[in-house]
Protein backbone atom coordinates (compact mmCIF):
# COMPACT_ATOMS: atom_id res chain seq x y z
CA UNK A 1 0.00 0.00 0.00
CA UNK A 2 2.73 2.26 0.86
CA UNK A 3 3.95 2.00 -2.71
CA UNK A 4 1.09 3.28 -4.31
CA UNK A 5 1.09 6.01 -2.23
CA UNK A 6 4.70 6.78 -2.93
CA UNK A 7 3.91 6.61 -6.94
CA UNK A 8 1.13 8.80 -6.47
CA UNK A 9 3.06 11.48 -4.47
CA UNK A 10 5.61 10.63 -6.96
CA UNK A 11 3.27 11.52 -10.01
CA UNK A 12 1.92 14.90 -8.07
CA UNK A 13 5.73 16.25 -7.68
CA UNK A 14 6.44 15.45 -11.46
CA UNK A 15 3.23 17.53 -12.50
CA UNK A 16 4.44 20.27 -10.62
CA UNK A 17 7.51 20.72 -12.92
CA UNK A 18 5.07 22.92 -15.68
CA UNK A 19 5.05 25.03 -12.97
CA UNK A 20 8.80 25.95 -12.32
CA UNK A 21 10.33 29.39 -13.91
CA UNK A 22 11.79 29.27 -17.15
CA UNK A 23 16.19 29.66 -17.78
CA UNK A 24 17.19 30.27 -20.92
CA UNK A 25 21.53 30.83 -20.93
CA UNK A 26 21.87 31.76 -17.80
CA UNK A 27 18.93 34.27 -16.52
CA UNK A 28 15.52 33.24 -15.17
CA UNK A 29 12.15 34.20 -16.54
CA UNK A 30 8.88 34.39 -14.87
CA UNK A 31 7.08 32.34 -17.13
CA UNK A 32 6.35 28.35 -16.81
CA UNK A 33 8.55 26.11 -18.19
CA UNK A 34 6.41 25.27 -20.95
CA UNK A 35 5.03 28.88 -21.89
CA UNK A 36 8.89 29.70 -22.20
CA UNK A 37 10.04 26.67 -24.78
CA UNK A 38 7.01 27.84 -26.68
CA UNK A 39 7.42 30.92 -27.12
CA UNK A 40 11.50 29.96 -28.02
CA UNK A 41 10.04 27.67 -30.39
CA UNK A 42 8.23 30.70 -32.07
CA UNK A 43 11.49 32.97 -31.88
CA UNK A 44 12.93 30.17 -33.86
CA UNK A 45 10.55 29.77 -36.23
CA UNK A 46 10.63 33.53 -37.03
CA UNK A 47 14.63 33.23 -37.43
CA UNK A 48 13.80 30.36 -39.78
CA UNK A 49 11.23 31.91 -41.73
CA UNK A 50 13.41 35.39 -42.11
CA UNK A 51 16.79 32.88 -43.19
CA UNK A 52 14.50 31.57 -46.30
CA UNK A 53 13.30 34.98 -47.02
CA UNK A 54 17.24 36.49 -47.47
CA UNK A 55 19.52 35.60 -50.96
CA UNK A 56 21.06 32.15 -50.38
CA UNK A 57 24.54 31.96 -49.39
CA UNK A 58 26.69 29.12 -48.26
CA UNK A 59 25.84 29.07 -44.66
CA UNK A 60 21.79 29.26 -45.50
CA UNK A 61 21.26 25.19 -45.46
CA UNK A 62 23.33 24.29 -42.40
CA UNK A 63 22.17 27.17 -40.57
CA UNK A 64 18.53 25.96 -41.13
CA UNK A 65 19.59 22.65 -40.69
CA UNK A 66 20.99 23.83 -36.98
CA UNK A 67 17.81 25.72 -36.00
CA UNK A 68 15.66 22.06 -37.42
CA UNK A 69 17.55 20.61 -34.97
CA UNK A 70 17.30 22.58 -31.45
CA UNK A 71 13.53 23.42 -32.33
CA UNK A 72 13.07 19.23 -32.73
CA UNK A 73 15.66 18.74 -29.29
CA UNK A 74 13.50 21.53 -27.48
CA UNK A 75 10.52 19.54 -28.49
CA UNK A 76 11.55 16.31 -27.86
CA UNK A 77 13.65 17.43 -24.36
CA UNK A 78 10.49 19.54 -22.89
CA UNK A 79 7.06 18.27 -24.20
CA UNK A 80 8.09 14.26 -24.82
CA UNK A 81 9.98 14.86 -21.06
CA UNK A 82 12.92 13.29 -22.42
CA UNK A 83 14.64 15.08 -19.33
CA UNK A 84 12.94 13.13 -17.35
CA UNK A 85 13.37 9.88 -19.05
CA UNK A 86 16.20 7.36 -18.84
CA UNK A 87 19.56 7.83 -20.43
CA UNK A 88 18.67 4.94 -22.83
CA UNK A 89 16.21 6.36 -24.69
CA UNK A 90 18.71 9.42 -25.00
CA UNK A 91 20.95 7.67 -26.90
CA UNK A 92 18.67 5.44 -29.00
CA UNK A 93 17.48 8.84 -30.23
CA UNK A 94 20.69 10.47 -30.60
CA UNK A 95 22.53 7.77 -32.83
CA UNK A 96 19.69 7.94 -35.47
CA UNK A 97 19.73 11.85 -35.16
CA UNK A 98 23.45 12.26 -35.85
CA UNK A 99 23.76 10.08 -38.58
CA UNK A 100 20.89 11.85 -40.42
CA UNK A 101 22.87 15.03 -39.97
CA UNK A 102 25.93 12.96 -41.93
CA UNK A 103 23.79 12.03 -44.12
CA UNK A 104 22.18 15.73 -45.19
CA UNK A 105 25.42 17.03 -44.92
CA UNK A 106 27.17 14.93 -47.04
CA UNK A 107 24.94 14.86 -49.74
CA UNK A 108 24.37 18.70 -49.71
CA UNK A 109 28.18 18.88 -50.89
CA UNK A 110 27.40 16.46 -53.29
CA UNK A 111 27.00 17.84 -57.12
CA UNK A 112 23.75 18.80 -58.25
CA UNK A 113 23.72 17.66 -61.78
CA UNK A 114 26.30 14.66 -61.27
CA UNK A 115 29.82 13.94 -62.04
CA UNK A 116 30.77 14.60 -65.83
Amino acid sequence: MSEVTHDAEKHIEDSHDHDENFSFVGRTFPVPVYTGVFILLGVLTLIEVTLSQLPRGFLTIPLMLSLAVIKAGLVVWFYMHLNKDNRIFLACLLIPVALVIVAVLFLSIVPVGGYS
